[in-house]
Protein backbone atom coordinates (compact mmCIF):
# COMPACT_ATOMS: atom_id res chain seq x y z
CA UNK A 1 0.00 0.00 0.00
CA UNK A 2 2.81 2.43 0.81
CA UNK A 3 4.59 1.98 -2.33
CA UNK A 4 1.28 2.70 -4.19
CA UNK A 5 1.39 6.16 -1.91
CA UNK A 6 4.91 7.15 -3.10
CA UNK A 7 3.98 6.61 -6.42
CA UNK A 8 1.00 8.64 -6.32
CA UNK A 9 2.89 11.50 -4.68
CA UNK A 10 5.61 10.81 -7.30
CA UNK A 11 3.14 11.45 -10.03
CA UNK A 12 0.66 14.44 -8.45
CA UNK A 13 4.23 16.35 -7.96
CA UNK A 14 5.56 15.64 -11.61
CA UNK A 15 2.78 16.07 -13.80
CA UNK A 16 3.37 18.95 -16.63
CA UNK A 17 2.05 21.94 -15.65
CA UNK A 18 0.65 22.11 -18.96
CA UNK A 19 -1.29 19.04 -19.37
CA UNK A 20 -3.26 19.53 -15.99
CA UNK A 21 -2.85 22.71 -14.36
CA UNK A 22 -6.22 24.05 -15.65
CA UNK A 23 -7.91 20.77 -14.56
CA UNK A 24 -9.60 21.09 -11.57
CA UNK A 25 -9.13 17.43 -9.92
CA UNK A 26 -9.11 16.09 -6.04
CA UNK A 27 -5.24 15.52 -4.86
CA UNK A 28 -3.51 14.83 -1.93
CA UNK A 29 -2.21 18.81 -0.78
CA UNK A 30 1.15 20.36 -1.94
CA UNK A 31 1.87 21.49 1.23
CA UNK A 32 0.51 25.09 0.75
CA UNK A 33 -1.52 27.64 3.09
CA UNK A 34 -2.81 30.26 0.46
CA UNK A 35 -3.05 33.68 2.03
CA UNK A 36 -2.05 32.68 5.70
CA UNK A 37 0.41 34.97 7.90
CA UNK A 38 3.08 34.16 10.40
CA UNK A 39 1.53 32.41 13.62
CA UNK A 40 2.91 33.47 16.61
CA UNK A 41 5.97 31.93 18.63
CA UNK A 42 4.65 29.42 20.98
CA UNK A 43 0.81 29.76 19.52
CA UNK A 44 1.10 25.93 18.23
CA UNK A 45 3.28 24.07 20.90
CA UNK A 46 1.05 20.94 19.84
CA UNK A 47 2.69 21.16 16.17
CA UNK A 48 5.33 19.01 14.56
CA UNK A 49 7.12 18.80 11.21
CA UNK A 50 7.99 15.49 9.66
CA UNK A 51 11.12 15.48 7.86
CA UNK A 52 13.75 13.01 6.16
CA UNK A 53 16.64 15.83 4.52
CA UNK A 54 13.20 17.94 4.02
CA UNK A 55 9.98 18.91 5.64
CA UNK A 56 7.71 16.60 4.08
CA UNK A 57 4.32 16.93 6.38
CA UNK A 58 3.06 17.72 9.89
CA UNK A 59 0.89 16.15 12.55
CA UNK A 60 -0.30 16.74 15.77
CA UNK A 61 1.15 15.16 19.72
CA UNK A 62 -2.09 14.23 20.85
CA UNK A 63 0.18 12.56 24.02
CA UNK A 64 3.74 12.10 24.92
CA UNK A 65 4.25 9.06 22.93
CA UNK A 66 1.68 9.85 20.38
CA UNK A 67 1.34 11.48 17.09
CA UNK A 68 -1.80 11.99 14.48
CA UNK A 69 -1.21 12.56 11.11
CA UNK A 70 -2.81 11.99 7.94
CA UNK A 71 -2.29 8.07 6.36
CA UNK A 72 -0.70 9.42 3.38
CA UNK A 73 1.87 11.04 4.72
CA UNK A 74 3.11 7.24 6.31
CA UNK A 75 5.36 6.65 3.51
CA UNK A 76 8.89 7.02 4.77
CA UNK A 77 10.62 3.68 6.68
CA UNK A 78 12.54 5.90 8.66
CA UNK A 79 12.12 10.08 9.27
CA UNK A 80 12.31 12.68 11.72
CA UNK A 81 9.58 14.00 14.14
CA UNK A 82 10.35 17.60 15.06
CA UNK A 83 8.43 19.37 17.93
CA UNK A 84 9.16 22.77 19.35
CA UNK A 85 10.07 23.90 15.62
CA UNK A 86 8.98 27.66 14.90
CA UNK A 87 11.46 28.42 11.79
CA UNK A 88 12.29 26.05 10.61
CA UNK A 89 16.09 26.91 9.94
CA UNK A 90 16.64 27.52 13.85
CA UNK A 91 16.41 23.71 15.70
CA UNK A 92 17.90 25.21 18.85
CA UNK A 93 14.80 24.88 20.79
CA UNK A 94 13.20 21.45 19.47
CA UNK A 95 12.63 17.92 20.56
CA UNK A 96 13.64 15.27 17.87
CA UNK A 97 12.47 11.34 17.48
CA UNK A 98 13.74 9.27 15.03
CA UNK A 99 10.88 7.12 13.88
CA UNK A 100 11.14 3.69 11.99
CA UNK A 101 8.32 1.79 9.89
CA UNK A 102 7.44 -0.53 11.93
CA UNK A 103 6.00 2.52 14.62
CA UNK A 104 3.68 4.50 12.31
CA UNK A 105 0.50 2.91 11.73
CA UNK A 106 -1.98 3.96 8.83
CA UNK A 107 -5.88 2.93 9.39
CA UNK A 108 -6.13 -0.36 8.15
CA UNK A 109 -8.75 0.48 5.75
CA UNK A 110 -7.53 3.63 4.05
CA UNK A 111 -6.56 2.72 0.78
CA UNK A 112 -4.17 5.28 -0.52
CA UNK A 113 -3.87 8.61 -2.58
CA UNK A 114 -7.40 10.47 -1.92
CA UNK A 115 -10.31 8.80 -0.14
CA UNK A 116 -11.79 8.11 3.10
CA UNK A 117 -9.35 6.65 6.47
CA UNK A 118 -6.73 9.13 5.81
CA UNK A 119 -5.44 8.54 9.15
CA UNK A 120 -2.52 7.41 10.78
CA UNK A 121 -0.32 7.23 13.95
CA UNK A 122 3.05 7.04 14.87
CA UNK A 123 4.57 5.86 18.38
CA UNK A 124 7.19 8.01 19.64
CA UNK A 125 9.79 5.25 21.71
CA UNK A 126 11.25 8.12 23.67
CA UNK A 127 8.62 10.22 25.19
CA UNK A 128 8.31 14.13 24.04
CA UNK A 129 9.30 15.95 27.14
CA UNK A 130 6.00 18.14 28.03
CA UNK A 131 6.86 20.01 30.69
CA UNK A 132 10.15 21.23 29.04
CA UNK A 133 10.89 25.21 29.28
CA UNK A 134 12.12 27.24 26.29
CA UNK A 135 14.25 30.63 26.34
CA UNK A 136 11.43 32.40 27.09
CA UNK A 137 9.98 30.49 29.79
CA UNK A 138 6.66 29.18 27.68
CA UNK A 139 6.08 25.10 26.89
CA UNK A 140 7.84 25.09 23.68
CA UNK A 141 6.07 21.49 23.23
CA UNK A 142 2.37 20.50 24.55
CA UNK A 143 -0.19 18.24 23.26
CA UNK A 144 -3.40 18.80 22.15
CA UNK A 145 -7.26 17.62 23.16
CA UNK A 146 -8.78 15.22 20.97
CA UNK A 147 -12.52 16.06 19.90
CA UNK A 148 -14.52 16.38 23.73
CA UNK A 149 -18.01 16.80 22.18
CA UNK A 150 -18.72 19.58 24.47
CA UNK A 151 -18.07 21.70 21.53
CA UNK A 152 -19.65 22.49 17.64
CA UNK A 153 -16.72 21.63 15.49
CA UNK A 154 -18.77 24.12 12.81
CA UNK A 155 -17.48 27.40 12.67
CA UNK A 156 -14.47 29.08 12.76
CA UNK A 157 -11.32 27.49 13.47
CA UNK A 158 -7.48 27.63 12.70
CA UNK A 159 -4.78 26.19 10.39
CA UNK A 160 -1.45 25.70 11.34
CA UNK A 161 1.57 24.56 8.85
CA UNK A 162 4.71 25.96 6.98
CA UNK A 163 3.44 25.45 3.72
CA UNK A 164 3.72 27.24 0.46
CA UNK A 165 2.54 30.81 0.38
CA UNK A 166 1.05 32.28 -2.31
CA UNK A 167 4.50 32.58 -4.19
CA UNK A 168 5.32 28.83 -3.81
CA UNK A 169 8.08 28.99 -1.63
CA UNK A 170 8.03 26.81 1.78
CA UNK A 171 7.78 29.21 4.39
CA UNK A 172 10.37 30.15 7.15
CA UNK A 173 8.23 29.96 9.85
CA UNK A 174 4.90 28.48 11.01
CA UNK A 175 1.94 30.09 9.22
CA UNK A 176 -1.75 30.15 10.04
CA UNK A 177 -4.77 30.76 8.51
CA UNK A 178 -8.45 31.41 10.33
CA UNK A 179 -10.75 29.09 8.30
CA UNK A 180 -14.64 28.67 8.42
CA UNK A 181 -15.63 24.95 8.95
CA UNK A 182 -17.99 23.11 7.66
CA UNK A 183 -19.62 19.73 7.86
CA UNK A 184 -20.36 16.55 5.92
CA UNK A 185 -23.29 17.80 4.22
CA UNK A 186 -23.02 21.56 3.60
CA UNK A 187 -19.48 20.23 2.10
CA UNK A 188 -21.26 17.65 0.30
CA UNK A 189 -23.00 20.09 -1.44
CA UNK A 190 -20.35 22.72 -2.99
CA UNK A 191 -18.24 19.77 -4.46
CA UNK A 192 -18.57 18.03 -7.57
CA UNK A 193 -21.27 14.86 -7.46
CA UNK A 194 -18.52 12.80 -8.40
CA UNK A 195 -16.39 13.89 -5.37
CA UNK A 196 -14.97 11.14 -2.99
CA UNK A 197 -15.96 12.96 0.48
CA UNK A 198 -16.89 10.62 2.92
CA UNK A 199 -18.71 11.37 6.35
CA UNK A 200 -15.22 10.86 7.96
CA UNK A 201 -14.60 14.10 6.43
CA UNK A 202 -14.81 17.93 7.38
CA UNK A 203 -14.15 20.66 5.38
CA UNK A 204 -13.14 24.75 5.43
CA UNK A 205 -14.77 26.79 2.91
CA UNK A 206 -15.41 30.40 2.15
CA UNK A 207 -17.31 31.02 -0.66
CA UNK A 208 -16.34 32.81 -3.70
CA UNK A 209 -12.34 32.82 -2.03
CA UNK A 210 -9.02 30.69 -2.54
CA UNK A 211 -8.49 30.55 1.13
CA UNK A 212 -10.29 27.03 1.84
CA UNK A 213 -8.71 25.57 -1.56
CA UNK A 214 -6.21 23.14 -1.15
CA UNK A 215 -4.93 24.66 2.14
CA UNK A 216 -2.33 23.20 4.36
CA UNK A 217 0.59 21.15 4.76
CA UNK A 218 -0.57 17.17 4.72
CA UNK A 219 -1.04 15.55 8.36
CA UNK A 220 -1.25 18.93 9.92
CA UNK A 221 -3.80 20.15 12.35
CA UNK A 222 -7.56 21.96 11.80
CA UNK A 223 -8.06 23.16 15.43
CA UNK A 224 -11.24 24.93 17.35
CA UNK A 225 -10.12 27.38 19.73
CA UNK A 226 -12.84 26.51 23.25
CA UNK A 227 -12.97 28.07 26.61
CA UNK A 228 -10.68 25.24 27.80
CA UNK A 229 -8.07 25.46 25.02
CA UNK A 230 -7.27 23.73 21.39
CA UNK A 231 -8.99 20.91 19.95
CA UNK A 232 -7.86 18.77 16.97
CA UNK A 233 -11.15 19.15 14.87
CA UNK A 234 -9.67 17.89 11.82
CA UNK A 235 -6.67 16.47 10.15
CA UNK A 236 -5.78 18.12 6.64
CA UNK A 237 -6.26 15.03 3.91
CA UNK A 238 -6.83 16.67 0.17
CA UNK A 239 -8.65 19.28 -1.71
CA UNK A 240 -9.30 20.66 -5.18
CA UNK A 241 -6.13 21.51 -7.56
CA UNK A 242 -5.00 24.03 -8.68
CA UNK A 243 -4.55 25.38 -5.36
CA UNK A 244 -4.19 28.91 -5.76
CA UNK A 245 -7.25 29.18 -8.10
CA UNK A 246 -9.47 26.56 -7.20
CA UNK A 247 -12.50 27.72 -5.15
CA UNK A 248 -13.65 24.32 -3.86
CA UNK A 249 -13.62 23.21 -0.31
CA UNK A 250 -10.29 22.08 1.34
CA UNK A 251 -11.09 18.52 2.61
CA UNK A 252 -10.38 17.14 6.16
CA UNK A 253 -10.17 13.96 8.34
CA UNK A 254 -12.89 14.63 10.77
CA UNK A 255 -10.78 13.63 14.22
CA UNK A 256 -14.46 12.90 16.30
CA UNK A 257 -15.26 10.32 13.45
CA UNK A 258 -12.10 8.23 14.60
CA UNK A 259 -11.97 8.70 18.27
CA UNK A 260 -12.78 5.46 18.90
CA UNK A 261 -9.86 3.96 16.47
CA UNK A 262 -7.55 6.46 17.84
CA UNK A 263 -8.02 5.11 21.30
CA UNK A 264 -8.11 1.30 20.93
CA UNK A 265 -5.35 1.57 18.59
CA UNK A 266 -3.09 3.40 21.48
CA UNK A 267 -4.25 0.83 23.84
CA UNK A 268 -3.33 -2.48 21.90
CA UNK A 269 0.09 -1.05 20.69
CA UNK A 270 2.64 -1.87 23.05
CA UNK A 271 6.21 -1.02 22.88
CA UNK A 272 7.62 -0.51 26.11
Amino acid sequence: MRTVIVLAAVTIACVSAASLDAVVRPALPEGRIINGHPATKGEAPFIVSLKTSFHFCGGSIIDKHWVLTAAHCLIFAQFEVVAGLYERSDESDVQIREVRYNETFAHELYGGDVGPYDIGLIYIEKAFDLNALSRHGSNPVASIKLPSGKYDIEGRGKLFGWGRDNSGFLSEVLQTLDVDIIGYSECKAAVPITSPLEEGNICTYTAGTTDGACNGDSGGPLVINTKEGYELAGIVSWGYKPCSTTQYPSIYTDVSWYKQWIGDKMKTIHFL
